[in-house]
């Protein structure tokens, strides 16, 4: 295992996470969650005395498992590097994220699934934030298109809280064939819309399912919410339209896990 992290390490040499401003990944808790995930390795570790005992001792103890360098620089240093006084006294300097591929994110993922598909989620904080609720539900894998949608950057990673390190993401040029793979695996694909009839508690999602969440502006490309086997909406209390892309898919996300535990209870 250490051996191939090296590998990967290899590969991504001199590649960057966005520029030598961008690139760089701050906070002790998303910085050691990175690590402890072991997918997305840094090229460098940089640690100043603000770091705590208990955290430099898991900080050393990691980088030496997955054998990555580790510096200790000045306050000041790390806020040079990263343009922030919230490094929390840790910081990595980050390749491109290593994205899996469909195939390995299909695969993956047991009957029921449970999928998610981001058409054109342009905000970091909502795309961010997605992860993290995907993560705590029980997605099985995250697919995003490649079309006006945010990439992971380090924005992303923190608003996730590091929940992008445990969650199967796959990134591709067009959804529109994703949906057709899915629809042929029995996975139905279900869009949340505001102009669906259907609420979501009247869906079946106990059955293996796929919710495609859309842009903070214009929602679902209509190509895509055509191939959908159908469109839910989430009932409110008044005509107000006020949740945004990470809300509205953490209600979703919940009601399938809802769904789930409530038929595993009533079979046990």
């Amino acid at each position: 295992m250490v051996e191939q992290r090296r590998r990967n390490i290899r590969r991504t040499k001199g590649e960057l996470l966005g520029n030598h401003q961008k690139c760089w990944l701050w906070g002790r808790n998303v910085a050691l969650e990175t690590l402890r995930a072991g997918r997305w390795l840094p090229h460098v570790v940089c640690y100043s005395s603000e770091l705590s005992e208990v955290a430099s001792a898991e900080l050393m103890s990691l980088t030496r498992q997955l054998d990555l360098p580790l510096e200790r620089v000045s306050q000041e240093r790390l806020t040079e590097l990263t343009r922030s006084r919230e490094h929390q006294g840790l910081a990595m300097q980050m390749p491109p994220f290593p994205y899996q591929s469909l195939d390995e994110v299909l695969s993956a993922a047991k009957p029921p699934q449970f999928l998610l598909l981001l058409d054109s989620i342009q905000d970091p904080f909502n795309f961010g934030a997605l992860c993290r609720v995907a993560c705590v539900f029980g997605v099985q894998g995250v697919i995003i298109g490649s079309h006006a949608q945010v990439e992971v950057t380090s924005q992303v990673a923190r608003s996730s809280a590091g929940a992008i390190n445990r969650v199967a993401l796959a990134q591709v040029d067009d959804l529109s064939p994703v949906i057709e793979r899915l629809k042929t695996q029995g996975i139905r694909v279900a869009a949340a819309t505001l102009t669906a009839q259907q609420p979501i508690n009247a869906f079946n999602f106990q059955q293996p399912t796929a919710l495609i969440i859309g842009n903070e502006g214009r929602g679902i490309q209509p190509d895509l919410i055509r191939l959908c086997d159908a469109e839910v909406l989430i009932p409110q209390a008044t005509d107000f339209d006020s949740l945004n892309a990470a809300v509205a898919g953490g209600i979703l996300m919940y009601e399938v896990h809802r769904q789930r535990i409530a038929a595993s209870s009533s079979s046990a």
